[in-house]
């Protein structure tokens, strides 16, 4: 999908699109390839439009900031002078953006996973 058919929409459909600005042409296409990447793998069954292309690839590059590293390492707070770090309970950032997991539902890995935590239930009773 071409960078600039992402970076259009974006502009007209999200208000957010402030990570996209500050971002390099090249961080830019890197950002739009990762997302194709990464939806192809978790949603193999799906035609991938610019519109879902477009939330996952902001999402990507919110994923750069220091502020949103720290969040899905689960730290909590961080002290310079005393060099703390306080970390959260298996708190992690989820790869999936929540514009594309609202959209498109729960990813291939995770239906799978489901589908083996729950076998088939056949006809029958037990006594």
């Amino acid at each position: 999908m071409d960078r600039q058919q992402v970076a259009d929409w974006i502009a007209e459909s999200l208000l957010a699109s402030d990570v996209l600005d500050r971002a390099s042409e090249q961080k830019q296409t890197v950002a739009v390839r990762q997302a194709e990447r990464n939806l192809a793998r978790w949603y193999p069954d799906v035609e991938l439009t610019v519109e879902i292309v477009a939330y996952q690839a902001v999402w990507e590059l919110y994923g750069v900031d220091p502020v949103l590293k720290y969040q899905r390492h689960a730290v909590k707070s961080l002290s310079d002078n005393g060099e703390s770090v306080t970390y959260k309970d298996k708190e992690e950032r989820p790869a999936v953006a929540p514009e594309v997991r609202s959209l498109l539902g729960p990813t291939a890995d995770e239906l799978a996973e489901d589908a083996a935590a729950k076998p088939p239930q056949y006809g029958g009773a037990l006594i």
